[in-house]
């Protein structure tokens, strides 16, 4: 028997067998979560969408205190998942439990994939396994929002993407294909993720891992996606936009009684206060202007009040930037020190990547300085973190298991060996 020949298939088999352990330790984590509090129902933007939807058909009245019409303040996909689920379930605790599971499944994949996500990276699957418990620990129930579904999409994006250049060109435009669709999808459950995905795509073509073909068929498909839903956007609200939510949130996130945290903003009644989904006042003049130009004008407000207030705004820039990357523990003890764990280990871990060369460095660093900048000038929440959090547990990994005994390497039949990465 050809003992190199079968290294590999046992590589694959210990991998397989170490991401289905991590997808049941996430499930069960998972429904052990289902006990305690779960953020949904009224109040959540994406939900009182989703219930619209269901009960009337249309993308509109996500706001708590007055039905305001069609909206575009939030992106679309989740939404929709949202009304199938209470469509088919009806009673509002199915609904709860169906959104709840479907999380939970989405954070156990998430766990499932980032060693191979570690390998495709670094060639050496050790890294995502240490960044997978730290996942385990750090990931919440956030069925309110899109949060566990747009992880899973971007871990899935990159390794389809990394695979689109077989030795086939058909297989490779086909793959490319499929990269561009869950792009597309990605796009129409947060836009934000453009943030990861175009840095991505580029350093791909740079490492000549992505033809020129296939990222051009990656991004004709995300501009396709974020045309449909623009035209939906002029036809309903008048205006050529992809969202209309960043006046909402700047405008409640920087004022004279404005704190840094979203939670201590709501426990002063300051949210409240300016926050058309809970305060009538303010969904009247929204209602009245139309969204895009309430939008338009709290961004002018709140841009004014940071002019006017420069001391100020610098001093929320900087506790944002630290609630960022080290959450508040009294909010959520067990996640937010997983972050800080995470956060902390990734700086030597990058450095440690560096020195060593590894390429998809700059790509990490590229996503993880420009994806949190929008979040620097809103009131921080821990769940702004997690769509990129695996590209913090996987340096923090990569630094750890330098930490860990080399018999415990070795245990992972060959997973700590090095091989081709991104």
């Amino acid at each position: 028997m050809n003992t190199l020949a079968t290294a590999p298939s046992r590589t694959n088999e210990s991998g397989a067998r170490i991401s289905f352990a991590l997808f049941v330790a996430a499930a069960l984590i998972g429904l052990i979560h289902l006990s305690g509090p779960i953020p949904f129902g009224a109040g959540f933007e994406m939900v009182a969408i989703a219930k619209n939807l269901a009960s009337q058909g249309t993308f509109a009245n996500p706001f708590e205190v007055l039905n305001t019409g069609p909206t575009a303040a939030n992106p679309p996909l989740y939404p929709v998942l949202l009304a199938i689920f209470m469509r088919v379930f009806r009673i509002p605790a199915l609904v709860l439990l169906a959104a709840s599971v479907g999380n939970i499944v989405m954070n156990a994949i998430t766990a499932s994939l980032l060693p191979r996500v570690s390998h495709l990276f670094f060639g050496n699957m050790m890294p995502g396994i240490v960044a997978s418990v730290l996942w385990l620990a750090s990931m919440r129930l956030m069925p309110a929002w899109d949060t566990g579904y747009t992880v899973v999409g971007l871990l899935t994006f990159c390794l389809c993407s990394a695979s689109a250049t077989p030795e086939k060109t058909g297989q490779s435009i086909a793959r490319g294909v499929l990269a561009g669709i869950i792009a597309g999808l990605l796009f129409l459950l947060n836009p934000s993720t453009l943030m990861v995905l175009v840095p991505w795509v580029l350093y791909l073509g740079l490492r000549r891992k992505l033809g020129l073909k296939e990222g051009a068929v990656v991004l004709i498909l995300v501009s396709l996606a974020a045309f449909g839903w623009m035209v939906r956007n002029r036809r309903e609200l008048g205006a050529f936009v992809v969202r209309t939510n960043m006046g909402i949130t700047l405008y409640a996130s920087n004022n004279d009684c404005a704190e840094a945290n979203l939670v201590a903003n709501e426990s002063q009644d300051c949210y409240q206060s300016h926050s058309p989904n809970t305060s009538v006042s303010e969904a009247q003049v929204l209602r009245s202007i139309g969204e895009v130009k309430y939008d338009q004008m709290r961004v002018a407000d709140a841009k004014l009040w940071m002019k006017t207030h420069p001391e100020r705004f610098r001093a929320l820039i900087i506790q944002r930037f630290r609630d960022f990357w080290f959450p508040p523990i009294q909010d959520h003890p067990i996640p937010s020190c997983a972050i800080w764990v995470a956060t902390a280990f990734s700086i030597p871990g990058l450095i440690w990547m560096v020195r060593r060369r590894e390429h998809v460095t700059l790509f990490i660093v590229v996503a993880l300085i420009f994806y949190p900048l929008m979040y620097y000038i809103a009131a921080s929440a821990i769940r702004y973190r997690y769509p990129v959090l695996w590209l913090s547990s996987l340096p923090a990994g990569y630094f750890i298991q330098q930490l860990l005994p080399a018999k415990l390497k070795i245990r992972v039949n060959g997973l700590a060996s090095v091989g081709p990465s991104a």
